[in-house]
């Protein structure tokens, strides 16, 4: 599984289904909102015409066979809190914000009919679920939500062998294009050889590569962990660092369809 195939390009997002998994991303084009213009936005939150973000939702959703009350938002704010949620909570933050979810960067379900999903713009998806039963769960990992182990904390919920579990790192700004500085090298020390390298200004920063050792370290196999080569700074893709935050936001997601 450790390729970069995982995701397949179609009319609105970047991703896979089938008769049980659905996980992808969306694209940038094809849509009603102005960033420039005719964008497919997915942020309730950024100042775009709500009736915009409605009507994507709407188009996603019969793409991907996952209607928008079954779809489950938290409110993020770049850190390390994970929530498990249920088919309960279908329709949370989706056609309005709430103060539901409120400070999660991470969710789980062991319930099917459930879309997991979470806004991004550079940031690093992390995609997880189980080869034997009905776990899902996503992660937003940014460096923030990195320096305190999203990814390792979403891989400890669960409750099974870890042998079972899948992981994808998802569509997110490649190294090439993300310099920070010692602020953020320190904030996730140690970092693993591979994941960084100087420049004169400051650090080039792999955050995916990051990510992957914190699966690794969370026991998944390697060979149980794909990384995508797909980056934000295409054109296909809303980047918050390349647009100078004058940008929408992606969406990503994943969930299993009821077996019923």
């Amino acid at each position: 599984m450790n390729n970069n195939n995982s995701f397949e390009l179609h009319n609105h997002y970047s991703g896979s289904t089938s008769e049980s998994l659905t996980f992808g991303y969306t694209l940038k084009q094809g849509g009603y909102s102005p960033y420039p213009n005719q964008n497919f936005n997915m942020a309730l939150y950024i100042g775009d015409d709500i009736k915009n973000v409605h009507a994507h939702q709407e188009m996603l959703a019969e793409e991907i066979n996952f209607p928008p009350e079954s779809w489950v938002l938290p409110i993020q704010k770049h850190g390390g809190n994970i929530k498990e949620v249920t088919a309960a909570d279908g329709g949370t933050n989706i056609k309005t914000l709430s103060d539901q979810l409120y400070d999660v960067d991470g969710l789980y379900t062991y319930d099917t009919g459930v879309l997991l999903t979470m806004n991004y713009a550079d940031c690093i998806p992390v995609y997880v679920y189980s080869a034997v039963d009905n776990f899902t769960g996503l992660a937003h990992a940014g460096w923030r939500g990195t320096a305190e182990h999203i990814t390792e904390k979403l891989i400890n919920c669960y409750e099974g062998s870890k042998d079972d579990l899948r992981v994808i790192i998802g569509i997110g700004i490649n190294k090439e294009y993300y310099e920070v500085d010692n602020t953020v090298i320190d904030a996730l020390t140690p970092v693993p050889e591979s994941s960084y390298e100087q420049t004169d200004t400051g650090w080039q920063l792999d955050l995916k590569d990051v990510n992957k050792h914190q699966a690794i370290q969370a026991g998944i196999k390697l060979q149980h962990i794909s990384v995508t080569s797909i980056g934000t700074e295409a054109d296909e893709f809303f980047s918050f660092r390349l647009e100078q935050g004058n940008t929408g936001r992606a969406l990503a997601f994943i969930g299993r369809h009821n077996n019923d």
